[in-house]
């Protein structure tokens, strides 16, 4: 397999994966996607955008599922079960709003 078939089938499933969202959301998405070029060639990973505020709901990585579960769902348990949702990636922000004694 050449190099030129490895990209262009990579190109491919971002295609096919964006093709899943709306236009907004795919142009929001597909700044976080790209194909990184061989070693020694800087890559489009380079400029993936970063350091920006992150949309509840959409996973990046400040946020994940598992974030902030300790404080957010397992914290409030003493003497009876509370259940928390959201949007994935919220629990990040909420975790550092309670202490765990």
């Amino acid at each position: 397999m050449t190099t030129e078939t490895l990209l262009s089938q990579q190109q491919a499933v971002i295609a096919e994966v964006l093709e899943a969202y709306p236009d907004k959301a795919k142009k929001s998405r597909a700044k976080h996607l790209g194909v990184d070029a061989p070693d020694g060639v800087k890559g489009a990973c380079d400029s993936t955008k970063s350091n920006k505020q992150t949309i509840p709901g959409v996973m990046s990585q400040r946020g994940c599922a598992y974030a902030g579960s300790k404080g957010v769902v397992w914290g409030p348990i003493k003497d009876m079960v509370h259940i928390s949702h959201g949007p994935i990636g919220c629990g990040q922000y909420s975790r550092a709003g309670r202490r765990n004694y």
